[in-house]
């Protein structure tokens, strides 16, 4: 497997969804992780712990709790105690924050939809299929 194509790959991923981020951020006077915190609870509402997005998001631990502070502070979201678990701090998004979950996803979608353009269902299929088996092969050998 050649490396650098998936590097590179990543590289321009990140550059170009930045852009769409970016439109977020100005728009809502929000920062990057803060963006990036909303639409991660709002589009995985299971997923809703600051050890939830640090561990997928990939995202520094102080950079989570400082951006979750700050959605606290302008109402965006809010935290609460899980019922099994009474340690455990679980956010949930606010009706204040809908309209920038709107525009993002609508962002977000932009996105996917330049990354789909001339692409084939089956060719679709096959990259995820393929992902899959990556992703399997990763966690048998390091998991």
């Amino acid at each position: 497997m050649d490396l650098m194509v998936f590097w590179n790959f990543i590289a321009e991923f990140d550059k170009a969804y930045d852009i769409h981020r970016k439109r977020i951020m100005q728009r809502y006077d929000l920062s990057a992780i803060e963006v990036d915190v909303l639409l991660f609870i709002a589009n995985n509402p299971t997923l809703n712990t600051a050890s939830d997005i640090v561990r997928y998001r990939k995202i520094a631990k102080s950079h989570v709790s400082l951006a979750v502070k700050s959605l606290l502070q302008k109402g965006y979201v809010d935290k609460y105690c899980d019922e099994s678990n009474r340690k455990l701090i679980r956010l949930s998004i606010l009706p204040a924050a809908e309209e920038i979950i709107s525009y993002g996803r609508e962002e977000q979608r932009k996105f996917g939809a330049i990354l789909d353009q001339g692409i084939s269902e089956d060719k679709k299929e096959q990259f995820k299929q393929h992902m899959s088996e990556l992703s399997q092969k990763l966690r048998d050998a390091y998991n």
